[in-house]
């Protein structure tokens, strides 16, 4: 009888493990429309509309407003990789509205089908189904705009589960670039602005506080008069800046400050959060010659090429 019972209780547990594994596979399909191409939900911020898309419809449509209509072949390809791991990685961040995506920089720019161009559709048939992986999962592959000679590492930056665990490497390929370098100036009157928008609206002072491995400013220390201080993230304090002064000032967190009687001076590199691809760079790394595979294998250390198969799995 207990022997009888055992062998029972065993195939219970094996068909909860099944039927776990099946709920499992269906959780991580991306969906499919009726000719069976994968599909994708986009959120319109503007109007609350959720618009379903091609994914590779959807991919050539982001390429112009992410890295331009006129890059290169081999980067409009690389960026084409990087576009679709990003959509297909963040299935559902966007749920509670019913998409997977919105239209934003907060996902990818998207302004409709009607934006994709002759090299973009080149660019996302040259790559159909190619996406960037990590430990057998498709990754939400990011990529900015310049990384001023050096990339982030990402998880210093987000703690997704999507997000890959990349290598930062050198990049002399977007030095020459515009925002490679860049300047701002904080006075001291208007620190209390930022403050506010940080939670701490006493502050009066400000310092770099720590560093990530990468090199990049990890947090900032706010002070008040009287000895209060509040350590904010770096991350948080270029978001701010921009809401209050534009994308133009703090544009990365890759800076020194230096107090000066007037202020704080900030002397930064690089534009936008300096993970995965410098898309100034791999333009710059087409224009000289390198293919696809050689720019995602410089900006992506850590992850692979695999291709989705019929139902959204990476092969």
């Amino acid at each position: 009888m207990r022997l009888a019972r055992s062998a029972a209780l065993c195939a219970l547990l094996l068909l909860a493990a099944a039927a776990a594994l099946r709920s499992a596979r269906a959780a991580s399909r991306i969906p499919v429309d009726a000719t069976g191409e994968t599909t994708r939900r986009v959120l319109r911020l503007a109007t609350g509309a959720v618009e379903t898309v091609p994914l590779e419809a959807y991919v050539a449509a982001v390429l112009p407003d992410e890295i331009g209509s006129f890059a290169p072949p081999a980067a409009l390809e690389a960026q084409a990789v990087a576009a679709r791991s990003y959509a297909v990685a963040q299935k559902g961040r966007h749920a509670d509205q019913g998409a997977d995506v919105c239209d934003s920089v907060h996902c990818q720019v998207f302004r409709g089908l009607g934006r994709a161009t002759e090299a973009t559709r080149r660019a996302a048939a040259a790559t159909r189904g190619l996406v960037l992986v990590q430990g057998g999962h498709v990754v939400a592959a990011p990529f900015h705009a310049v990384c001023g000679g050096r990339t982030a590492r990402p998880s210093a930056i987000w703690d997704d589960e999507e997000t890959p665990e990349l290598t930062p490497v050198e990049d002399d390929a977007c030095l020459a670039s515009p925002g490679a370098r860049w300047t701002f100036f904080l006075p001291r009157a208007k620190v209390p602005l930022l403050a506010e928008k940080l939670g701490f609206p006493a502050a009066r002072f400000l310092e770099v506080w720590a560093h990530a491995d990468d090199g990049r400013v990890a947090a900032l220390r706010l002070a008040a008069p009287g000895g209060r201080s509040r350590v904010v993230r770096a991350f948080d304090v270029r978001a701010r800046a921009s809401e209050l002064w534009g994308w133009s000032s703090i544009r990365s967190t890759d800076f020194e400050v230096e107090e000066r009687p007037a202020g704080y001076a900030f002397t930064g590199r690089g534009t936008g959060h300096g993970a995965g691809l410098c898309q100034a760079g791999a333009i710059a790394r087409a224009r000289r010659g390198e293919s696809r595979d050689a720019i995602l294998a410089h900006y992506y250390r850590g992850a692979a090429v695999a291709t989705l198969g019929a139902r959204g799995a990476a092969e």
